[in-house]
């Protein structure tokens, strides 16, 4: 047994606030970690946006690309993602928050416990997040063995602990699904990535679009979403926002030198790098969704 589990009861001042408001909330919390501060509370000052992010356990490539690419650009923003710690989609959305130094929260439908952790190959991926300031928390006795009713029921708590859901790739029967349909009923909003109607993948998140969710191909249109677009263009911020990323000099850099758009040689030259250390650092940067590529040029997406 872990024996920094701690239990935490609605009446308790720990508690999440935005959790109380839900129907049905937990009766109680065992938590492993530490829940960031202000959880839910939308001010970028000394708290975090709260972000859920759900999909399916079988991801496409494409889903896991986008999907890393929104999580890198919410990096700068104060985010936190919540997700559910199953194989997948849940999987990607822990790590890549860990990658981009973002603190994520897992949700289990088990107990913490070792002997009781599900999927058991993620346990190390949640010594992670705890030990990088984040927390795997659970409604279940930290002994429980997860059920087939235990995931379907843990989901509220993913929807609720955020102001909105992103779906990224589900099926028409998927769990995550019913995570979107928690979230409509706690008055939160739902978001989806678009996929192609050919693919199975797809279609949930398609049909999520044609009944209303917010159509999202990018972090812009997250910010968007949670009405912060505006700070974009304001120069300090755009400065703290860069402090944020942590980037290294050579990094740094290559950002300065995309103050206007370059292509690729013009990029190396300017550098003065190795042409396989500057392609490196350029590469690892659009995978970050720091910059992206329009045509022939580079151009920043901070």
């Amino acid at each position: 047994m872990l024996q920094n589990i701690w239990e935490l009861k609605p009446k308790d001042k720990s508690f999440p606030a935005i959790l109380r408001e839900i129907p049905f909330p937990p009766k109680q919390l065992y938590i492993w970690g530490t829940i960031p501060p202000n959880l839910g509370v939308g001010h970028l000052s000394e708290s975090n946006y709260y972000l859920s992010i759900v999909g399916t356990r079988r991801n496409s490539a494409h889903g896991e690309e986008i999907l890393r690419k929104i999580i890198a650009g919410l990096a700068p923003y104060g985010f936190a993602t919540v997700s559910g710690m199953a194989l997948g989609i849940d999987t990607i959305v822990a790590k890549a928050s860990l990658e981009n130094n973002i603190p994520t929260i897992a949700v289990l439908g088990s107990g913490i416990s070792p002997e009781a952790f599900y999927p058991a190959r993620n346990f190390k991926l949640a010594e992670e997040i705890v030990a990088r300031g984040g927390a795997v928390i659970s409604e279940y006795e930290p002994d429980f063995k997860a059920t087939l009713w235990s995931f379907p029921q843990r989901n509220r708590i993913i929807s609720g602990l955020s102001p909105a859901t992103l779906v990224v790739e589900a099926p028409e029967k998927s769990g995550a699904l019913i995570t979107a349909k928690f979230a409509l009923d706690q008055n939160r909003d739902v978001l989806a990535v678009p996929g192609s109607p050919f693919s199975a993948n797809s279609r949930g998140t398609n049909q999520l679009i044609k009944q209303g969710a917010a159509l999202i191909e990018s972090a812009e249109d997250i910010l968007m979403a949670y009405g912060i677009e505006e700070a974009l263009s304001d120069p300090v911020a755009l400065s703290n926002r860069v402090a944020k990323l942590n980037l290294s000099p050579e990094e740094n850099k290559i950002l300065t030198l995309l103050s206007e758009p370059q292509d690729i040689d013009s990029l190396i030259r300017k550098s003065k790098m190795a042409s396989h250390t500057a392609q490196s650092i350029i590469g690892l940067l659009e995978i970050r969704g720091i910059i992206k590529k329009l045509g022939s040029e580079y151009v920043k997406q901070i």
